[in-house]
């Protein structure tokens, strides 16, 4: 029909390529990608896996760190109609092989560094996988099926529109893993109209325009990174890209390349906020600069820093289902007159649903009536709209129970003040917000301790997390032990244990051994521990290894 054209973020670039062919589209540590060059490019690439037998549905996963290859496959893969399965680089080996595995990946577009940490022999045992394309790697010398990106990049002609395929807007565009999931995995399903929607609202939610040069602290593998891919091509901003090494560095460079580029608009968690703001330079280079950021609530201390230094500072929450930002503090006119803490107080809350969310955003009661705006009454934050995902893909079991009566139900807690305003208290499940070199993870602390009671000499354990407030400047894993009665730990062999089996971010910092608390049909009661925790370790600020934990 001539008046309903699917919706798809991949008509993104079909037009930026267009009306601004000869500005920058990506700056990257050896060079400019135009946006004539990368439409041109991401037709090759669409050219490249339609030339491999991608049809329409196939899943084509990612394991790259930020590139201007993982931007180009953000439209190739969608504009043939296929998946993009982003994955987490900083997972174990086997833990994306599992991944893999699980959504029958055709293809893996992996970078060098990425792929590294895998044997050829594990990719090529996962028969589903008739391609891996590798990024500034070795690849067909060693295997047939592994071939290089810009070789083959170089060998098509471009001659094919991103947005000619798809026929359904409500096609899955995505899936995304959630962090710390146990059992089976919980792909989240974005469809093309959701992404589409999502990244025009984030574009007016923190003020991207043409002249916008966003910096990529935040991992494009998180929720694509927020839809911010989408949303700089679609209004013609320049997208900066990083040295893999400056990021794993820290923040000790990014001062420098605030000022060499003259970057507008950058997202990270609190922590990469934090750190960068203490980090030495010129702190005008912040004058004017947006930044968002998500997951945990920042601190009012941290805000009122970012007011003195000139920043825009825009405060977000989402989840995996919600495409990214769901919710924003929307700044009143009437808070610039308060006192700068109490100023900072209210911009710490999450605030109110996105322009893309529109009016889809309850808290409810377990009866599932709206709590009174009181700012003391708990509910659980439900919501509906065409940026919340359609379910978890081969997952129909989770799929009902989490999106069922036509909402989601997240599983977070959270109270609304009197003027409107969301904040979250608490979460319903045994989930931990950590903290990482790159971002930020939700991570499940069953998951954790199902691989510690896999060592001998651990009969029972338990793990949570403890708050910056009580330990410093990061969030730290507590790890409580029940002990063999036969057999004595060290925490050497601990930590190397958990470095062999969890992720850098799952890895406890702090060893605790006590009797469990549990309630009489056996579940640990994790409120009283952390009550124990808190009333031992209220200066602790590096990790310790302690044989006794009581009350």
């Amino acid at each position: 029909m001539h008046f309903h054209i699917p919706l798809s973020p991949t008509t993104f670039l079909e037009r930026s390529g267009r009306a601004f062919p000869n500005r920058s589209a990506i700056v990257y540590p050896d060079g400019t990608v135009t946006y004539k060059e990368l439409l041109h490019r991401s037709r090759c690439l669409a050219l490249l896996l339609k030339r491999l037998n991608v049809g329409y549905g196939d899943r084509v996963a990612l394991l790259t760190l930020n590139n201007r290859q993982a931007i180009e496959a953000h439209f190739s893969i969608p504009a043939i109609g296929a998946v993009i399965v982003t994955l987490n680089p900083w997972l174990q080996a086997q833990d994306v092989l599992s991944l893999l595995d699980y959504c029958k990946a055709k293809v893996l577009i992996v970078d060098a560094c990425s792929s590294e940490k895998i044997q050829i022999d594990d990719f090529v045992a996962l028969s589903h996988l008739q391609q891996v394309i590798v990024i500034d790697g070795i690849a067909n010398s060693i295997d047939s099926r592994f071939l290089d990106y810009e070789t083959e990049i170089a060998g098509e002609n471009g001659d094919f529109r991103l947005d000619t395929t798809v026929v359904n807007e409500l096609s899955p565009l995505a899936i995304n893993f959630t962090s710390g999931t146990t059992g089976r995995p919980k792909g989240v399903m974005c469809n093309h109209r959701g992404t589409y929607l999502n990244a025009l609202g984030q574009a007016l939610m923190i003020g991207l325009n043409r002249a916008s040069k966003y910096l990529w602290l935040l991992p494009m593998f998180h929720v694509n990174g927020w839809g911010h891919i989408w949303a700089s091509v679609a209004v013609g901003a320049t997208q900066v890209l990083l040295p893999n090494h400056q990021i794993q560095d820290g923040c000790a460079g990014h001062i420098q390349t605030l000022s060499q580029y003259q970057i507008t608009h950058l997202c990270g968690a609190p922590r990469l906020v934090r750190e960068l703001v203490s980090a030495s330079g010129n702190k005008e280079v912040f004058r004017g600069l947006t930044i968002t950021t998500g997951g945990a609530a920042p601190a009012p201390t941290l805000i009122e820093r970012l007011d003195e230094m000139g920043v825009n500072f825009i405060h977000q929450y989402g989840l995996n289902e919600t495409y990214g930002p769901y919710v924003v503090c929307e700044e009143q006119e009437e808070w610039l007159a308060l006192p700068s803490l109490d100023r900072a107080k209210k911009r710490a809350r999450q605030g109110v649903a996105t322009i893309h969310a529109g009016t889809g955003l309850r808290v409810v009661d377990t009866l599932r009536q709206d709590v009174p705006w009181d700012g003391r009454t708990l509910g659980e934050v439900i919501v509906a709209g065409n940026t919340v995902a359609s379910g978890y893909y081969n997952n129909p079991e989770a799929t009902e129970k989490a999106f069922r009566d036509g909402w989601f139900h997240t599983g977070d807690m959270a109270i609304i003040h009197p003027d409107g305003y969301l904040e979250i208290r608490d979460r319903l499940k045994d989930l931990i917000y950590v903290e990482t070199d790159y971002g930020w993870e939700n991570i499940s602390s069953i998951e954790i301790e199902n691989v510690l009671c896999r060592y001998d000499q651990v009969r029972d354990a338990a793990v949570i997390g403890i708050s910056p407030e009580e330990l410093g400047e990061n969030r730290t894993l507590l790890a409580a032990f029940v002990e063999t009665e036969d057999k004595a730990l060290t925490e050497e062999d601990l930590r190397h244990f958990c470095e062999s089996k969890l992720a850098c971010y799952k890895q406890p910092q702090v060893f605790f051994f006590t009797d469990l608390p549990k309630t009489v049909t056996g579940k640990v009661r994790k409120d009283l521990l952390i009550e124990l925790a808190h009333k031992h370790c209220k200066v602790l600020n590096k990790p310790v290894f302690t044989k006794q934990l009581t009350s």
